[in-house]
């Protein structure tokens, strides 16, 4: 995948990927992005009261974990489809479609901007974070996780698997690196380039439990975008080595019949200056 960069083409990978897989998402990864999300309100110090908006909203969990505790949110998100399935889902709460990287909202109106596991979806993370800082109020915080590296988690085990048994250079849109905003050095330059102030990262061990060790492949390819199309980018000839190495990586992971994979994790936070 060492295309070179068209943002244009990588945002509409996104766009069908998700508009297609919405449903899959939420099946398959609810029960492990929602463990950030009480870490990412409490650094935050979402509160009763606040305005939050929710970026890269999907399924809407971070707004209806935030209105909880009294927030008034707004979640937007590229894919329609996911709009739907939130609004469908929270039908009290606001969501509405939008890009990240031209937040259709005036100067300093949020107390917090919010963003899980979203960053890597951006073709341009850091036009996006820019609009995060533009649209929080004087002292608002941002939060947002992205996935820790390959090493010890169930991306690495898909991404090992693939290599040895696939290939991972296939025609598909290059877009922003998976694990760039798992650097925490990283993540302090940029946020401080824009003007944050208390920059802080946080590693997190979150654990996807599947109901067998036969199931990563299939979670993959019904819930993510990008290892979704990297899949369906390979040879057919080779998708049950795929699988196969996939299933005998996991087996270490299964407990008392289930499969607890790690999933490694960052949290940044920032507040505007």
């Amino acid at each position: 995948m060492d295309n070179e960069f068209d943002p244009e083409a990588f945002r509409k990978f996104e766009h069908d990927g998700w508009n297609r897989l919405y449903a899959g998402y939420h099946s398959h990864w609810e029960h492990l992005t929602t463990q950030a999300i009480p870490k990412m309100l409490d650094a935050t110090r979402v509160a009763e009261g606040d305005s939050v908006l929710d970026i890269a909203s999907g399924p809407g969990y971070v707004s209806a974990a935030a209105a909880l505790r009294g927030a008034k949110t707004v979640g937007i998100d590229l894919s329609e489809n996911m709009v739907a399935l939130s609004t469908r889902s929270h039908p009290e709460l606001t969501f509405g479609v939008g890009d990240a990287e031209a937040l259709p909202f005036e100067d300093e109106r949020f107390d917090a901007v919010l963003i899980n596991f979203g960053i890597l979806h951006f073709p341009d993370a850091d036009k996006a974070l820019s609009e995060a800082y533009r649209v929080l109020r004087r002292g608002g915080r941002l939060g947002f996780t992205a996935w820790a590296g390959p090493e010890g988690s169930a991306i690495g085990i898909a991404m090992n698997a693939i290599a040895e048994k696939g290939s991972l250079s296939v025609d598909l849109p290059a877009g922003t690196p998976v694990f760039r905003f798992a650097d925490h050095a990283e993540c302090e330059v940029v946020l401080r380039g824009l003007g944050f102030r208390e920059v802080s990262c946080v590693d997190l061990m979150l654990t996807w439990t599947l109901p067998d060790p036969g199931a990563l492949m299939s979670s993959f390819q019904q819930a993510t975008a990008r290892t979704s199309g990297l899949l369906g980018a390979q040879d057919p000839k080779v998708l049950p080595a795929i699988e196969a190495a996939m299933t005998e990586a996991c087996l270490p992971y299964v407990k008392d019949g289930r499969t607890e994979l790690p999933m490694p994790a960052v949290l940044t936070t920032g507040e505007k200056a």
